[in-house]
């Protein structure tokens, strides 16, 4: 999936996602369970705490569970709703004057939340598809100030729904995947203890010491090399506590299962070549990116290249450098058979961003980033295999109970 999740979900709405543990598998999701896990066990809310919870009008019931854990954990739980047909008529319609005005307002309710929970989905996949590159631009460089000033601003996030969301009909066809199949394996992901994949976390991020080199390649023709950057490396095991900064947020997503580092800025050098993943809704088929001196140094699509190209074009040159490494590690979500569904934390998926990479910790500050998700390829870092044709090497995988 070709998208800048956490960075986009920081700018505009001061929401993230996290993991559980001991959430039904199958069937009617358990709500009441799920609310009293992420309040309770993944950000962990203590009497007197302001809440802020979003979610969309398909969400009231869970969001309605999560009110009540909040209140009953002691804290002071604030719903708000998210309206994405809404949200697209405001940038569509709203003066341009006006787009390129800081959102002030997402910097008080900062200010003001101890925590932040999310849930979401995808109900139309190709909503913003049709969005004048210049109107997103105009957003996204309103909100970079945002951005920069969020990193002074302490709070703990948490969301429910990794790439997608929460799964839903639309979003699974959009995808080619079963929409059953899809959910099931969504609701199994989260159960995975946060103990087991801190414990295969910490193994993965041994490596990912400052100036460790890594290697990736895949049959489709990636071959790329790059360095880590001296800013620690995190896992991201279902609970903000795990992830706990000096400032800026603590934030964590569900279902759970990463490891992740930033990588110094001039260190990419190579291919990377991503069959297939989406942009906005559209079909990016074929894209290659070689990368010189850590930045893209050319772009090419099989199709959409010129959606890409203008996105690119219309954001700080500092969006074009490789920032972020993420190893997925739950067992329990793999990409499925016959589609191109992938998300960040399935076991052996390696997902490479650039632009922006603030909520892994770092200093890329620019004004947008993108995420790229590939599958089958074979990781090295420092010469030791982390992953093997899309697998994880046995060291690295979440142990057994």
């Amino acid at each position: 999936m070709l998208r800048n999740r956490r960075f986009a979900t920081a700018l505009f709405s001061l929401f993230f996602m996290t993991g559980l543990d001991g959430v039904a598998v199958a069937g009617d999701p358990d709500y009441e369970s799920i609310a009293e896990n992420v309040v309770n066990q993944s950000v962990g809310i203590q009497p007197g705490e302001v809440v802020i919870i979003t979610g969309g009008q398909t969400e009231i019931e869970l969001m309605e569970s999560l009110q009540v854990a909040v209140a009953k954990a002691g804290g002071q739980p604030i719903v708000r709703l998210n309206l994405p047909r809404a949200n697209k008529r405001v940038i569509m319609e709203t003066p341009m004057e006006h787009l390129e005005r800081t959102p002030t307002a997402g910097l008080l309710q900062a200010r003001m939340a101890d925590a932040f929970i999310n849930v979401a989905s995808v109900q139309d996949p190709k909503l913003f598809a049709d969005v004048p590159e210049e109107r997103l631009a105009a957003t996204r460089q309103a909100g970079a100030v945002l951005s920069d000033a969020l990193r002074n601003v302490r709070f703990r996030s948490v969301s429910l729904g990794q790439t997608g969301g929460i799964p839903t009909e639309a979003y699974a066809a959009s995808q080619g995947a079963d929409y059953e199949t899809m959910v099931n394996m969504f609701w199994k992901a989260i159960g995975v203890a946060p103990d087991r994949l801190a414990e295969a976390g910490r193994n993965v991020v041994g490596l990912l010491r400052p100036g460790a080199r890594l290697h990736l390649t895949s049959a489709a023709g990636s071959d790329l090399s790059f360095a880590i950057d001296q800013l620690q490396p995190r896992i991201n095991a279902g609970r903000s506590g795990d992830v706990l900064s000096v400032t800026g947020p603590s934030s964590v997503w569900l279902p759970a299962g990463e490891a992740y580092a930033c990588v110094k800025s001039d260190s990419a050098s190579g291919t990377l070549v991503v069959p297939r993943t989406t942009y906005r809704g559209m079909d990016i088929e074929n894209l290659e990116l070689k990368f010189e001196n850590g930045r893209i140094a050319s772009l090419s699509a099989g199709t959409h290249e010129e959606a890409l190209r203008k996105y690119f074009d219309s954001s700080s040159p500092e969006s074009q450098n490789l920032s972020v490494i993420d190893v997925g590690l739950n067992p329990h979500s793999q990409p499925l058979e016959g589609s191109h569904y992938y998300s960040w934390e399935m076991g052996g998926m390696v997902t490479l961003q650039v632009g922006n990479n603030s909520w892994a910790g770092g200093n890329n500050n620019a004004d947008a980033g993108l995420s790229f998700h590939v599958a089958g390829t074979t990781l090295t870092i420092d010469g030791k295999k982390v992953v093997g044709n899309g697998e994880l090497s046995s060291d690295y995988r979440v142990p057994s109970r």
